[in-house]
């Protein structure tokens, strides 16, 4: 096997193997009272192609490695499966049809929000971010309250010669939002902030596992095999994602292919990851620094007939997602919550743990409690989902879902009732519907997403703007991920 071959197996371990000497090193103490926050969050990771949530491949051994050290949430749910209205949620605390940020039409976010960097910020912590995804960029208003805000694609996009390419070439997108480049650029941020002498605040979002699935070339011979071929027909794959197979030399219809090249992409993202813990490390400051680590939303690969796409579905393939909290001297480590949290209680959660006043308004909940061991959790967890108002929603308790798909074009092309519930304990992958022998627990989740609908405050609609037009570039660099037609 060559060098590069090598790399991808190699590399991992030694990011793990620094990874644990780090929790051997940082266990003794008491953490600050105002640590600092390293929030990390992955595009497109679904939380069952992650090692520690029960995946078979080695795609994230840094992921796992700081579960083992931290609380992992086994059941987590985002606020809705598509980056922008996730991530509003996440860093407003306050559910999309509240902080005006819903599918469509692509608005910024609205700046009489309070965002999780605005609150921090205001309570002395020196603020920064990372991201890599244009749809959560300045443009967007995502930049509210960060004292540096980095596009990652920004300078090197700038030097292209021929943008045209990114809407013709699958992949060249990449090289403007790579997981190295991101990295690179975290480490000089995380500098410039533990430089200020204040607590920080840094925000990462890696996109490398969104599509289309274009891993660096060092990765090509990892999980080659490992997935069966799954053909479908090429029109059912998203244009943006179908790409050549170097094997046949033809546009490949096989879900197979594509289902390698996604697990490529988080495992060389975990590497990623990992350059930064061990900066981290390097600095000091892994004892004093919380780490929150989860993801905008997953990915549907071959099921429910809906390809290599998010958001267009309420199922858990889109809806669950990773969700660890690390901080060393107060969280035992390897602790595992089976009960549902939402991805929107990040921004409570984060505050709570910083001694930072909650803003009026939102509807996050601190999982604190349960974090230190000694409370409960949110009683019910909500999700929104699909292209076509009105919008699918969703109630979850224990291990029960439902879903409640209230346009009839959603039912047709899912073909499924109008309510239905799931037992995720025995049917994770939502094959049966099984409120007829559980109307009771149909009745309880319907009275809750009905008093939940009715009760979560509307953004005013009098105060949306119209939809907002970006510049060409931008525009090219949506169209190649797939969010502009």
């Amino acid at each position: 096997m060559n060098r590069a071959a090598a790399s991808p197996r190699i590399v991992p371990m030694l990011v793990v193997a620094c990874v644990v000497a780090m929790i051997g090193g940082c266990r003794k103490g008491t953490p600050p009272a105002r640590p600092n926050v390293l929030l990390i969050s992955i595009d497109t990771l679904r939380a069952d192609h992650v090692g520690v949530y029960g995946y078979r491949l080695p795609t994230t051994p840094t992921i796992d490695a700081l579960a083992g050290r931290g609380v992992r949430f086994a059941d987590a749910t985002v606020a809705w499966p598509k980056t922008w209205p996730s991530m509003a949620a996440m860093l407003t605390g306050k559910y999309p049809k509240t902080n005006g940020i819903r599918l469509h039409p692509r608005r910024p976010l609205p700046a009489d929000n309070v965002t999780l960097a605005e609150a921090l910020r205001d309570a002395g912590y020196a603020t920064g971010a990372v991201v890599a995804n244009m749809t959560i960029g300045r443009k967007f208003a995502f930049d509210q309250g960060f004292d540096q805000f980095v596009e990652s694609w920004a300078e090197e996009a700038k030097r292209a010669p021929d943008l045209a390419k990114l809407e013709t070439t699958p992949g060249i997108v990449k090289q403007f939002t790579n997981g190295r480049l991101v990295t690179d650029q975290a480490i000089a941020a995380l500098a410039a902030l533990h430089g200020t002498g204040k607590p920080f605040f840094l925000w990462l979002h890696y996109i490398d596992p969104h599509g289309p699935y274009v891993p660096p070339k060092e990765y090509d011979d990892l999980f080659v095999g490992a997935h069966p071929r799954i053909p479908v027909p090429l029109e059912d794959l998203p244009p943006y994602q179908r790409q050549v197979d170097p094997a046949t030399g033809e546009l490949s219809n096989d879900v197979g292919f594509y289902m390698a090249r996604y697990d490529r992409e988080i495992r060389s993202v975990d590497a990623q990851i990992g350059r930064v813990l061990a900066a981290l490390d390097a600095r000091g400051v892994t004892r004093d620094t919380l780490i929150v680590l989860t993801a905008d939303h997953g990915e549907s690969l071959d099921e429910h007939r809906y390809y290599l796409e998010h958001g267009n579905v309420p199922y858990q393939t889109t809806a669950a997602v990773p969700l660890i909290f690390a901080l060393d001297g107060r969280f035992d480590g390897g602790r595992v919550i089976d009960r549902p949290a939402g991805v929107i209680d990040v921004f409570a959660t984060v505050l709570a743990a910083t001694g930072t006043p909650l803003p009026a308004g939102v509807a996050s909940t601190s999982l604190l409690p349960l974090l230190d061991g000694n409370g409960p959790g949110p009683a019910h967890v909500f999700m929104e989902a699909g292209h076509v108002e009105p919008f699918q929603l969703v109630a979850r308790k224990d291990a029960w879902k439902l879903v409640y798909l209230r346009a009839a074009k959603d039912r047709e092309w899912l073909a499924s009732p109008e309510v239905v519930l799931y037992d995720l304990a025995r049917d994770p992958t939502e094959r049966t519907d099984v409120r007829a022998a559980h109307p009771e627990i149909a009745a309880e989740l319907m009275s809750a997403l009905v008093d939940w609908r009715n009760t979560t405050p509307r953004f005013p609609r009098d105060q949306w703007a119209d939809q907002y037009q970006v510049d060409e570039r931008t525009q090219q660099m949506l169209r190649a991920l797939g969010y502009l037609e």
